[in-house]
């Protein structure tokens, strides 16, 4: 009996002696559980720190008095990147403009039938749309030559002496002596003038020669676009002595009436602003 008992003791103290055992191993996986979930919080919030800070930059107003080196910082960045963005800009603008003056040359050398409908809308919007007189002009006074890498041949005689605003120093010269045939209230358009004899027609103002050829309506025609703006129609000419985009003075001679039947006649039209304008407004004929 006493043998029995001893060994039941002896059961429970061992019982005892393993559940302590078991208790301090538990507490040691707690703390060391307890540790990595520590460790792992950490990270989180120093990786949301992290994220903060390159994805977002608040305002002036709001920024910790401490800190004006990272905002300086900020603002030269941003700086930066707008600078990069219009250098970027500025090459791609370019690189589109050295394009299109490339493929224009080579449309201008080419013979093949196909390109005469895309030359004659170049040759159209330089006479029509786009203000060459005023260009060249403008480009003459601060380069020198006026634009000689166009693909156009060009007859250019001496400089005219222009004001700062472009216009030519000179009045309006009268383009031939004679009489008004035919006024501007008659047809809405020009002019027509009689001369007694074979008579040289001359530029009213300095400019660039735009047209020279056939007119649906004033046959064979030259065409001036002023330097000052404005453009005139030289028409019912019987021969043509300049070129397209020769550079002509007021006074210089662009064309000459034959006399038939003991006089000639010629038209004369002035555009300002895309409207026709009475010419005997701006010069006098006796």
């Amino acid at each position: 009996m006493i043998h029995i008992m001893t060994t039941r003791r002896r059961i429970k103290q061992a019982v005892v002696m393993v559940i302590k055992g078991e208790g301090i191993t538990m507490d040691k996986n707690i703390h060391k559980v307890r540790k990595q979930i520590n460790n792992k919080r950490k990270k989180r919030e120093m990786n949301r720190e992290r994220e903060r800070s390159y994805g977002f930059y608040p305002h002036h107003s709001d920024a910790p008095y401490h800190e004006p080196e990272f905002y300086k910082w900020q603002e030269q960045e941003e700086g930066e990147t707008k600078s990069d963005k219009r250098n970027g800009m500025w090459i791609l603008q370019s690189l589109i403009a050295a394009i299109v003056f490339l493929v224009v040359g080579i449309l201008f050398q080419s013979t093949h039938p196909a390109f005469e409908g895309a030359k004659q809308f170049v040759h159209t919007s330089f006479q029509e749309e786009f203000p060459f007189a005023t260009a060249t002009a403008w480009y003459e006074e601060r380069f020198g030559s006026p634009l000689a890498f166009l693909p156009f041949e060009t007859d250019l005689q001496e400089p005219v002496s222009r004001s700062p605003d472009h216009s030519p120093t000179n009045n309006a010269a009268v383009p031939v002596t004679g009489k008004v045939a035919e006024k501007f209230s008659e047809n809405g358009k020009g002019v027509v003038l009689e001369t007694d004899n074979d008579s040289s027609i001359e530029a009213v103002n300095g400019g660039v020669v735009m047209h020279t050829g056939p007119h649906e309506e004033w046959d064979l025609a030259v065409a001036i676009q002023h330097y000052e703006g404005g453009e005139a129609w030289y028409g019912m000419l019987d021969n043509v002595e300049v070129k397209l985009y020769d550079h002509v003075s007021s006074g210089t001679v662009i064309g000459t009436v034959d006399a038939e039947d003991g006089s000639g006649r010629f038209s004369l039209a002035m555009k300002e602003n895309e409207e026709y304008i009475d010419p005997m407004e701006v010069i006098s004929i006796d």
